[in-house]
């Protein structure tokens, strides 16, 4: 298989290279933002031919993600591009008519009608690289029609039963207890507004509303398919996201060796609860963006927990200040139906610079 890898020197790229090396697939290109040291190294040691960086232009031999992947042509594209830039590339590759992995949940956050629609149009197929909806998938095969509810797990990251956030700092929050991520969807994690965002994608790749949030600090189920029988289906392994990557390169057909490590059964023990949507305000949104998926909420969602998150890593706000201030921003900013795709951009723009006039 040829693949482009999108965000190859981010956590999820790399781990994305070394399944591709495990597949025997070849790299045929990759695009990267500020790394610029990293990306060198991947480009060299996989003799690949082609890359794209819309900040170092001098080291991009294409001028867009369109241009790369029209010159590349792969059978794939694994999007694991950080944030709302990353729908730049799902859109790319669907317009391209080229199938997805997508790590990159953003696009299916703030533009999941649109991505939706545009893929079935296309007949591309978007392929998760979420470790909760890479389960969903396996646990969905050949019995889609009897969903009753879906169950996401949620780690709580390394602050969940924390009463005092007052004193978090960046290097902590980055930190998480099971899994080896970047630091934004470490944050994400931590604050719980990954699983917000999990809960939206979850909707739009299952085409129900009917999803669940539920704490499992040892992440060991990934996550669980109810059934109308009221049967249900969990999906196990030990953390580590090449398991999913893999899944997603081989298009869920199979996987016929692992590079993880198998389950040890002996002392195995597994915690679950409800999440307090009260306590945690991501879950509350979520639940209201359900309700309205086409409306403008998820984009606010999305642009103000990006920007910031940027000041809480410049030290400009506190950690517990992060969800504060998202839902300030809901509650100030108007909320309305978005009936085109150049919208999600102007909401887009509108919210990052309320964020950054109500932080002045």
């Amino acid at each position: 298989m040829i693949v482009l890898v999108c965000g190859a020197t981010g956590s999820v790229g790399q781990q994305t290279i070394k399944v591709i090396k495990h597949l025997k697939h070849k790299i045929v290109g990759i695009t990267f933002n500020n790394n610029l040291k990293k990306a060198i190294s991947i480009l060299k040691s996989n003799n690949i031919k082609y890359c794209y960086s819309p900040i170092y232009n001098k080291q991009s031999n294409v001028k867009s993600y369109d241009e790369l992947i029209k010159k590349t042509k792969p059978d794939l594209v694994v999007n694991a591009v950080v944030g709302f830039a990353g729908l730049e590339v799902t859109m790319a590759a669907i317009k391209n008519k080229i199938d997805i992995a997508l790590a990159n949940k953003e696009s299916l956050v703030v533009a999941g009608k649109y991505v939706t629609e545009l893929a079935k149009k296309n007949h591309v197929h978007i392929y998760p690289v979420d470790s909760e909806h890479a389960a969903i998938t396996q646990a969905l095969k050949n019995k889609q029609n009897k969903l009753k509810t879906i169950y996401i797990t949620a780690s709580g990251g390394p602050f969940y039963n924390t009463k005092n956030l007052n004193n978090v700092i960046y290097k902590q929050a980055i930190n998480h207890p099971n899994w080896k991520m970047g630091p934004k969807i470490s944050i994400d994690s931590a604050t719980l507004v990954n699983k917000c965002f999990e809960i939206i994608e979850a909707y739009w790749l299952f085409n129900t509303k009917n999803i669940i949030p539920i704490y499992h600090p040892q992440s060991i189920i990934h996550s669980m398919v109810e059934f109308k029988d009221n049967s249900i289906i969990a999906i196990m392994s030990n953390p580590n996201m090449q398991l999913p990557i893999q899944l997603a390169l081989n298009k869920f057909k199979s996987n016929k060796s692992s590079l993880i490590s198998p389950l040890n059964f002996n002392n195995l023990n597994l915690n679950f609860d409800l999440i307090d949507e009260k306590k945690y305000l991501p879950i509350k949104w979520a639940k209201e963006v359900l309700k309205n998926p086409n409306s403008s909420l998820p984009i606010v969602i999305n642009a103000a927990n990006e920007e910031l998150i940027k000041l809480f890593s410049e030290n400009k706000i506190k950690f517990k200040e992060i969800t504060y201030f998202i839902n300030l921003i809901i509650n100030k900013i108007k909320i309305i139906k978005i009936t085109s795709f150049e919208q999600i951009f102007v909401v887009d723009q509108l919210t990052r610079k309320i964020v950054q006039k109500l932080i002045k």
